[in-house]
C-alpha cells in the first residue's frame, strides 16, 4: 500500500494544458509585447537577460518561484580557464588551447570542436563579464585532490585535468572557480547576477509559469501563455512557502526524492486554481532557461531507466516542462539518455587510496576520477554496483581525515555514513568477497594485481598516480559500499540531454535539422558543453556562454 502511495507521487503527471497554441501575430490579444522573453530565472536565464540588456533589448523574464533554480542550490563553482585572473593570481599557467585539448577529452563530441573552441577562446571573457555583475572569486589554492573544496579554499582542479590520460594531452590547469562564500557556494553565483538584473530596466515576473508556447501556422514561435499568481496574494504566499520549503529539506529530498514531487503538485494546484493567464508577445524570440528534467521520473523512466530512483540535484522546477513544449512543436532532442550521477568518493582522500570494484570483483576506474566519471562507469559497466576495498590503516586513516580544514559538514556527515553504515568487515580478502557475493577468486585477482603494481614502477593501467596507490596491507579489509542505490549515501544526479540546437545561435532544430525561428534553447533545457561529460563548474559556464550567445544572436534579428 505504502509502495503504490510513493509510486504515485513519484511518477505523478503533472497537469497538462495543450503545449502549442496556433495564433496569428495580429490577430492574438497580448497582454505584454517585448523583444525576448526569457523562461526561467536561474543561471542561464541571468546571464540572457543581462546581454539581452546589454543588447538594447526589452527583455521579459519569467520564472514558476522565486528564482535561483538548480544554480542557486549547486556547489557555485564555475568552470573557467585560458589565463583568467584567479588562474595568474594562484600562479597557474593557461591558454585557450590547452583548456580545449583538455576538454575536448571530456566532451566526448557533445557539442561540434569549433563550438568548444569558441567556448575556450571566450572563457576570459565570460568570467571578467561574471565579475563585472559582482560575481566573487578568490585566488586561495586547494593544493590536494577534492571533489568540493573546504570553507577556506575556492580555486581547485575541479575535474581530471591533473592525471593520466587527460595530462597526456593537455598540460594540467586547475579551473574550478568557486564563489567566494562559506558553505555551499551557489548562491555566491546566482544572487550577485539577479541583483545585477534588478538594478536594470529589466521585467522579471516570478510565480509565473509557462503552460504553452504560441506559435503561426508555419511553425514561428510567436510568445507564449502563461499563469500568475501575483493578484491572488493568499495563493501567491502559500506558493512561495512551499518553495522555501523544497529549499530547507532540499537535503531530505536526497534521501526520499519524492518529496519534490509532492511539493511541486500542492504547488501545481495553487497555479491551475488561482493563476491568471497572461499572453505575451516576444518579437525577436522565446528562450527556454526551465532547467533539466530530473525530477520529472516519468520522464526519467522512459529517456534513462537505469537512473530511476537516485537523488535529484537541482529543484522540483527541473521537470522537463520546457524541453516537452518544445518537443510538441516538433523540436528535435538529443542525450536524453545522458545522466550524470555524482558518485563521489573524495574527501576522504584515503578512499582514493583504495580499490574501487564492481559485482564482478574487477576494478571499476581509476578511483581518483571526479565523481560524474566513477558514477558514470559504475551505472553504465557494474550495474551501479560499487565497492571501495580498503585495508586496516587506510580505514582508519580514513575516519581522522574527516576534518574541517579538508572538506564540509556534508563531506564529513557523508564520510561517516560510508564508513559506519552498511560496511563490511572481514580478515581476508575472499571472505570479504563471499559477504559482497563477489567472485572470491575475482576478487583475489584484482587485488593480488594491484599490489603488484603499486610495489612495482610499472604505471596503472587505468592511470592512478603512483603517489596515491599505496599497497594495501594485511586483513582485516572493509567493504565500503558506494552503489548507485545505496541510502545513507545518496547519488545526487541531473539530465544532461535536452533540446538541440544550432549551435551558431542557441536556436532550437527540429527533427529535419531545421531552426524552428523565434525559439532558443539554453542551460540544461539544451544539449550543451556537458551533455556526455561532467566536471564541476562545466553546467555553470555552458549557461553563461550559451545565454549570452543567444541574446546576442536575437539583437541581430
Amino acid at each position: 500500500m505504502l509502495k503504490k502511495l510513493i509510486d504515485k507521487i513519484r511518477f505523478r503527471e503533472a497537469y497538462k494544458e495543450n503545449n502549442i497554441i496556433i495564433a496569428n501575430a495580429e490577430a492574438q490579444q497580448w497582454d505584454k509585447t517585448v523583444d525576448v522573453a526569457i523562461a526561467g530565472f536561474g543561471g542561464a536565464g541571468a546571464a540572457a537577460a543581462l546581454e539581452a540588456h546589454e543588447q538594447g533589448l526589452d527583455t521579459l523574464v519569467i520564472d514558476r518561484f522565486g528564482g535561483g533554480g538548480a544554480t542557486t542550490i549547486s556547489g557555485g563553482v564555475y568552470y573557467a580557464g585560458g589565463g583568467t585572473r584567479i588562474q595568474k593570481e594562484a600562479g597557474m599557467e593557461d591558454d585557450a588551447d590547452n583548456m580545449y585539448r583538455y576538454l575536448k577529452q571530456e566532451v566526448q563530441g557533445a557539442i561540434g570542436d569549433k563550438t568548444l573552441k569558441d567556448f575556450c577562446d571566450n572563457s576570459i571573457d565570460n568570467f571578467d563579464w561574471m565579475e563585472k555583475q559582482g560575481v566573487p572569486f578568490d585566488a586561495s589554492f586547494c593544493d590536494f585532490k577534492t571533489s568540493y573544496p573546504p570553507d577556506h579554499l575556492f580555486f581547485y582542479y575541479s575535474g581530471n585535468e591533473s592525471f593520466p590520460p587527460y595530462s597526456n594531452t593537455a598540460t594540467p590547469a586547475a579551473r574550478g572557480h568557486r564563489g567566494h562564500k562559506k558553505g555551499v557556494s551557489g548562491a555566491a553565483i546566482f544572487e550577485p547576477m539577479r541583483d545585477s538584473v534588478l538594478s536594470k530596466n529589466i521585467d522579471v515576473q516570478t510565480q509565473t509559469k509557462v503552460v504553452a508556447l504560441i506559435a503561426s501556422e508555419d511553425g514561428e514561435v510567436l510568445g507564449l501563455k502563461a499563469i500568475q499568481l501575483k493578484n491572488n496574494r493568499m495563493a501567491a504566499l502559500a506558493h512561495k512557502m512551499l518553495y522555501k520549503l523544497q529549499t530547507l529539506l532540499r537535503y531530505m529530498a536526497l534521501f526520499w526524492p519524492p518529496l519534490f514531487n509532492l511539493l511541486a503538485a500542492w504547488c501545481e494546484a495553487l497555479e491551475k486554481n488561482c493563476g491568471e493567464t497572461i499572453y505575451v508577445r516576444a518579437k525577436k524570440g522565446v528562450m527556454l532557461a526551465t532547467g533539466g528534467f530530473y525530477s520529472n521520473q516519468t520522464m526519467i523512466k522512459k529517456y534513462a531507466p537505469q537512473f530511476l530512483g537516485g537523488s535529484p540535484l537541482g529543484t522540483m522546477g527541473d521537470d522537463g516542462s520546457g524541453i516537452q513544449m518544445a518537443m510538441d512543436l516538433g523540436a528535435k532532442t538529443e542525450l536524453m539518455d545522458s545522466v550524470s550521477a555524482w558518485r563521489f568518493i573524495n574527501p576522504p582522500m584515503s578512499f582514493v587510496k583504495g580499490i574501487l570494484v564492481g559485482p564482478t570483483g574487477t576494478r571499476i576506474c581509476n578511483e581518483m576520477l571526479y565523481g560524474a566519471q566513477v558514477g558514470e562507469r559504475m551505472m553504465k559497466d557494474h550495474d551501479g554496483k560499487a565497492y571501495i576495498i580498503l585495508d586496516q590503516k587506510q580505514y582508519k586513516q580514513a575516519a581522522k581525515d574527516l576534518r574541517f580544514d579538508k572538506a564540509l559538514w556534508f563531506h564529513i556527515m557523508l564520510g561517516a555514513f560510508y564508513l559506519f553504515f552498511g560496511c563490511k568487515k572481514a580478515n581476508s580478502i575472499r571472505v570479504l568477497a563471499n559477504k559482497l557475493n563477489i567472485d572470491p577468486d575475482a576478487l583475489h585477482r584484482t587485488f593480488t594485481e594491484y599490489n603488484r603494481v603499486a610495489a612495482s614502477d610499472e604505471e596503472d593501467a587505468m592511470g592512478k598516480p603512483k603517489a596515491y596507490m599505496p599497497e594495501l596491507g594485511e586483513g582485516p579489509y572493509y567493504a565500503v559500499d558506494a552503489s548507485y542505490d545505496y541510502f545513507f549515501v545518496p547519488c545526487p544526479s541531473l539530465t544532461l540531454g535536452g533540446l538541440k540546437v544550432n549551435e551558431a545561435s542557441g536556436i532550437v532544430v527540429n527533427k529535419q535539422g531545421q531552426d524552428i525561428k523565434g525559439l532558443y534553447a539554453i542551460g540544461r533545457t539544451a544539449v550543451g558543453v556537458p551533455s556526455k561529460g561532467y566536471v564541476s563548474g562545466l553546467s555553470i559556464a555552458d549557461c553563461i556562454y550559451a545565454g549570452r550567445r543567444a541574446s546576442r544572436h536575437a539583437a541581430k534579428k
